[in-house]
């Protein structure tokens, strides 16, 4: 018997997503909320240095909780940079934020019952909303629970230090706040989540139509099976070893995913080569080398038409620039320009190493396969060659 759905429960808990769904973005939630908290955390040690110069023009001794406000904000800023760097997860950066948030609902309810409360309009309020977008959770439960305690916590001191229609107010207004709060959080984390996962779904059916496309010219090349697996495996064993080089970390993810992205598309072109040429059992003549050669422009040209006005620009890039100069070699001996060095794209260098280790060490109708020994050595003879240097050792870390 299928199980019901229970809406309501999902919208408030998962942003209208199932629990599975949810889990299958969690990464891309924490990724996107720490771009948020950096702005948020930015921003909000902004406001409290801003109220900090207002407090002195206008002399007013209520200043600490936009000190607190500045301090705390910007040291929210500098934990979640550093864990973003390290790759992990976000819990320091949100634990701190909860902290932070806490003690400023404390302070705000202290500052609500001074007597020069009335120096800066609606201080406390000020100072609570404040601070409120500085957590972004990747669980709406979570945050809808943090948002009753900061409400309790103000409540428990203006209890304690207001007058009983004061503290009546209080409550009015902090119980329109967390049911505004929460609801305004829902559709707002709501709508973004299901836009991330809406995309993770678009990408799944490109990465799908790329692959049966590629894969339609693959079966046509006898003795090429596999070969798009294998040489996307390898490219992705390359893309972890070049994040943990300086000299790759300019690149971001984004760049890395569209690289892995486009790899099947690297061989597109020989749906246009002849299948007495791609399938030729011996040699190839000059002239039908010539002709085989031409699959790398033929490539470009279809990702040219087809993807050019539909795709994102860099995606489109990439996948041009993987197609048509895979065969490229880095001392300029490669086709179909003849480019040298770093002048050949970086996504196309990468390509290079994973293709034509994935052909030593595959059979082919020409050739027997090569033992993974002896392929390695043909890659680490022709590094500085046909290869980048410093990719070339980092490929052969890879298959080490």
């Amino acid at each position: 018997m299928k199980k019901k759905r229970n809406g309501f429960k999902d919208y408030l808990i998962n942003c209208g997503l199932k629990k599975e769904e949810y889990e299958s973005i969690r990464v891309l939630i924490w990724e996107r909320n720490r771009s948020i908290l950096n702005i948020t955390s930015l921003l909000s040690s902004l406001m409290g240095l801003v109220f900090l110069i207002i407090t002195r023009f206008i002399s007013s001794t209520v200043w600490f909780p936009y000190l607190f406000l500045l301090v705390g904000s910007f040291l929210v800023f500098i934990v979640n940079r550093a864990t973003g760097r390290r790759k992990v997860n976000m819990s320091l950066s949100m634990s701190l934020c909860y902290f932070q948030m806490l003690l400023t609902c404390f302070y705000a309810g202290i500052l609500s019952v001074q007597s020069s409360n009335y120096a800066i309009p609606a201080t406390s309020i000020i100072v609570f909303i404040a601070v409120l977008p500085l957590c972004i959770d990747d669980r709406p439960i979570r945050m809808y629970t943090f948002m009753l305690i900061e409400s309790i916590t103000y409540l428990v001191i203006s209890y304690f230090f207001k007058s009983r229609d004061a503290f009546s107010l209080d409550v009015m207004n902090l119980t329109t706040f967390f049911l505004v709060g929460m609801a305004f959080y829902s559709v707002i984390c709501s709508r973004n989540i299901r836009e991330i996962f809406q995309g993770v779904k678009v990408e799944k059916i490109q990465k799908n139509t790329i692959v049966s496309l590629a894969t339609v010219v693959e079966e046509r090349d006898e003795d090429t099976g596999g070969h798009i697996a294998r040489t996307e495996d390898y490219v992705a064993r390359l893309i972890e070893k070049m994040k943990t080089e300086n000299k790759y970390k300019k690149y971001d993810d984004d760049y890395y995913r569209n690289v892995l992205l486009a790899a099947p598309m690297h061989d597109i072109g020989k749906i246009k080569i002849p299948d007495h040429i791609l399938n030729k059992p011996g040699k190839l003549t000059e002239e039908e080398f010539e002709i085989m050669k031409k699959h790398s422009e033929y490539g470009a040209d279809i990702i040219q038409k087809t993807m050019n006005d539909v795709e994102e620009p860099e995606y489109y890039e990439i996948a041009y620039n993987i197609a048509r100069f895979h065969h490229e070699r880095f001392d300029g001996t490669g086709y179909p320009l003849g480019l040298k060095g770093e002048d050949i794209p970086l996504e196309a260098r990468m390509m290079a190493l994973a293709d034509v280790y994935d052909a030593l060490i595959s059979e082919r109708v020409y050739k027997k396969a090569f033992p993974k020994d002896v392929a390695r050595r043909e890659i680490e003879k022709d590094i500085g060659k046909k290869f980048d240097p410093e990719l070339g050792k980092l490929f052969l870390e890879c298959i080490d």
